[in-house]
């Protein structure tokens, strides 16, 4: 009964965090038809290199210890000790940030030479980089939400911003036509807005208090977690540095559609499920038997990633034809190579947890040095030749890479037994119904098309259902009862027991 209410608790808790993933994704999947006509590919390739300029600054120059925050924290014993962790983390991250923004702003013309070719667009990198400094505060006022598992707040405050920050769009870039000025100023204001709401409300719930010596333990543990957020950005962005270089800033632009659907899948189904799963990992670490709990986390996870982006796969090219203005029609090939690449890389969270258990980190950091070598190696192949289908494969094969490299590091400190065979099997699946849902009946209308993707779907969710809810069965024996109903009446009917009525 125990492990029943723990995994109801669980997944109330990831469901709260997906409602207001879902919510924000949504609300911009609807501005779809809006950006994609006031904003060029090219503005939208600009869009998406501020993005990777911010990205790259974070990890560099500021003191990202929100990383060492989850263990830290459970490590430490109650009260002041775990009050410490907290705000010795924000504290030097704030301090080492606002450093890194003034270097920016009082360097963008500079940055934006480097960054785009030329400096037309130097005012809004200084502006964002005013980000340097909220987005780290916004991000440690929601851990702090996450361990004390206030998801319902946690829902409140995202939903909070997703209302301020689609407002000021429309304001901004619909009303005064502002364009790129006006998506910065509006991710700027509401993340200032929301860092600073949330570093109030942290204080009032935990009085600030530094630890040097803290300090000084979490810097040691962190410290190759920054070279390796930097590798990690550098495999996941670089591509729109490539192709702004080897191509155009407007293939920019189209592989950022592409990426906004691919996205989709860590934002609306891995994002919830590990900001509730990486703070409790740690306790689910030191229990005795605890090893079956990330057996099944895995097997789960590996097929709702794999359901839902074989979904985003197939139907992304109907969708982008109906919203998107004719001149992002070219993105549509991009999404299910990128998907792929993204449901691998968000699983590899669960091998690296392996490293931060046993402050291995520095392995962590050299894995990804690892596959950013075979992502350059790709990029400089296949980008030249196939321009953005081939910056979606280099970073497919350098996810795929690193997956299965980081798996085999990770079992030498770590090894909770994780069965990779479904991967392979939800794998084979996807590519065979993706083929055969846009090979079958070429030609044929939107109504038709929809109708075969839907078919072609719902029998592959099906079977990887099945292969999921066997792959619970051999973890643990009564795992299926902790499982909601429809999933443990499925799971007895496919392990050949009659179900009581």
């Amino acid at each position: 009964m125990a492990d029943k209410r723990q995994s109801t608790s669980f997944i109330g808790h990831t469901a709260t965090y997906a409602v207001g993933n879902i919510a924000r994704w949504l609300v911009g999947f609807a501005m779809l038809p809006v950006y994609t006509r006031l904003l060029s590919p090219a503005e939208y390739g600009v869009i998406g290199l501020l993005t990777f300029a911010l990205a790259f600054f974070e990890p560099l120059f500021g003191a990202r210890l929100i990383h060492a925050v989850p263990k830290f924290y459970f490590d430490a014993a109650e009260g002041l000790e775990r009050r410490a962790v907290i705000w010795t983390a924000v504290a030097v991250t704030g301090v080492v940030s606002l450093a890194s923004m003034t270097a920016l702003i009082l360097f963008r013309r500079v940055g934006a030479e480097l960054l785009f070719g030329d400096n037309l667009y130097s005012l809004a990198l200084g502006v964002f980089a005013v980000n340097l400094v909220t987005q780290p505060l916004e991000n440690a006022g929601m851990m702090f939400l996450r361990l004390r598992s206030r998801s319902r707040l946690f829902l409140g405050v995202s939903m909070g911003k997703l209302v301020l920050q689609i407002a000021l769009n429309l304001f901004l870039v619909v009303y005064l036509r502002v364009g790129v000025l006006g998506v910065v100023l509006s991710s700027v204001i509401s993340s200032t807005v929301i860092g600073i709401a949330l570093l109030i409300y942290t204080a009032t719930q935990e009085s600030p208090q530094f630890d040097w010596a803290m300090a000084r333990r979490m810097i040691n543990y962190c410290w190759p977690l920054w070279l390796s957020g930097l590798a990690g950005l550098y495999i996941g962005s670089s591509s729109a540095m490539y192709l702004r270089v080897l191509r155009s800033l407007s293939d920019v632009g189209l592989l950022e559609l592409g990426l906004r659907f691919a996205t989709a899948l860590t934002l609306l189904v891995w994002t919830p499920f590990s900001q509730h799963w990486q703070p409790m990992s740690f306790q689910y670490y030191k229990e005795k038997d605890g090893k079956w709990r990330f057996q099944i986390a895995f097997a789960v996870s590996a097929f709702v990633m794999f359901a839902a982006g074989l979904g985003i796969s197939i139907f992304s090219q109907p969708v982008i034809q109906l919203m998107a203005a004719k001149t992002f029609a070219p993105a549509a090939v991009l999404v299910p190579i990128l998907t792929l690449g993204f449901v691998v890389n968000n699983l590899v969270s669960f091998f690296n947890f392996s490293f931060m258990v046993t402050a291995q980190t520095k392995v962590a950091s050299l894995c990804q040095y690892a596959i950013g070598l075979v992502i350059t190696v790709a990029y400089v192949v296949l980008i030249p030749r196939f321009g953005i289908v081939g910056a979606a494969w280099g970073q497919c094969i350098a996810f795929l890479f690193g997956f299965f490299l980081i798996w085999r590091l990770s079992r030498r400190y770590f090894d909770p037994g994780f069965d990779l065979k479904p991967v392979a099997l939800f794998t084979a699946i996807g590519v065979i119904t993706y083929a055969g849902a846009n090979l079958l009946f070429p030609g044929r209308t939107i109504a038709v098309d929809l109708l075969v993707k839907s078919f072609f779907y719902l029998i592959a969710v099906g079977v990887m259902m099945v292969i999921t809810l066997r792959s619970v069965k051999a973890s643990h024996a009564d795992a299926l009862n902790s499982l909601p109903w429809p999933l443990h009446r499925l799971g007895r009917i496919t392990q050949g027991r009659t179900p009581r009525l």
